[in-house]
């Protein structure tokens, strides 16, 4: 602890690890809240990338909750990144106000980030969706969320008519969350939900459909045959290509690279 909050701490991976592992021990998970509220942006982002990486404690990190949520305002695009995938872990119904700010980031700047909205769109139960588009609206009332919940009640599960609306609709923010939706774990990949999200006219909303067919973004337990014989053209040209995922590799080589962008 004492070493990842010296002012001069530059990131040190082994040491990241080896706190986490006196977490799993039983040290207090409130002895986050010091490296959270860093002013220092390593220490910042060895705290966030320990909370997202340590998912068999995540659901008992509600106790920094608000300090992992104030993360998602920060100017370094990787520490934004693991507070979203440490939100979805440590939330809780009576988070709605933080899981709003979340949604929010599906207009980030950076296309990672909104990358990670969209994982979180695919994996959150049901409440934590409803309530981080519920908030998102509140929160910003000319959003699209505000249209999202006034004209579509039932957004979490669009209709195959309501669908090509949203994946055709002016708002980026719209069509990112269409597509979300589309792939959202269920008994079986529903195909043709992929497919209509395949025919969208902007890019990064194709590629969410192809980083589904190429795996990234399809469900574990989900059965989809027709899915998993069927490669894309666009998945076997340019999802390689684009598998990284606007640098994931280089976030996950060790958590003194976050804080460097």
């Amino acid at each position: 602890m004492s070493k990842l909050l010296e002012p001069g701490f530059e990131g040190d991976s082994e040491l990241t690890f080896a706190l986490q592992s006196e977490f799993h021990k039983g040290f207090p998970l409130e002895n986050l809240r010091p490296l959270l509220t860093s002013a220092n942006l390593f220490t910042q982002a060895a705290a966030v990338y320990l909370v997202s990486e340590s998912p068999r404690l995540s659901y008992k990190m509600n106790c920094v909750v608000a300090e992992i949520a104030d993360l998602l305002d920060n100017a370094v695009s990787g520490i934004r990144f693991d507070a979203i995938e440490a939100l979805l872990g440590c939330t809780t119904p009576a988070d709605g106000a933080i899981l709003g700010r979340l949604m929010l980031r599906l207009d980030d700047e950076h296309a990672g980030v909104r990358w990670r909205v969209v994982q979180f769109i695919r994996l959150a139960q049901r409440w934590q969706l409803r309530l981080a588009v519920e908030n998102a609206a509140a929160l910003r009332p000319e959003s699209a969320f505000k249209a999202l919940v006034d004209s579509y009640g039932h957004y979490l599960m669009p209709s195959s008519k309501d669908l090509p609306r949203l994946l055709d609709h002016p708002d980026a923010v719209l069509r990112r969350f269409a597509a979300a939706v589309a792939i959202r774990p269920r008994e079986v990949i529903v195909e043709r939900f992929v497919a209509m999200v395949e025919q969208s006219d902007d890019a990064e909303v194709r590629k969410i459909a192809a980083d589904c067919r190429q795996g990234y973004l399809r469900p574990t337990y989900a059965i989809g045959p027709s899915i998993l014989k069927r490669a894309s053209a666009e998945t076997s040209t340019d999802g390689a290509q684009n598998s990284s995922r606007f640098d994931h590799g280089a976030k996950r080589q060790a958590p003194s690279q976050t804080a460097q962008g």
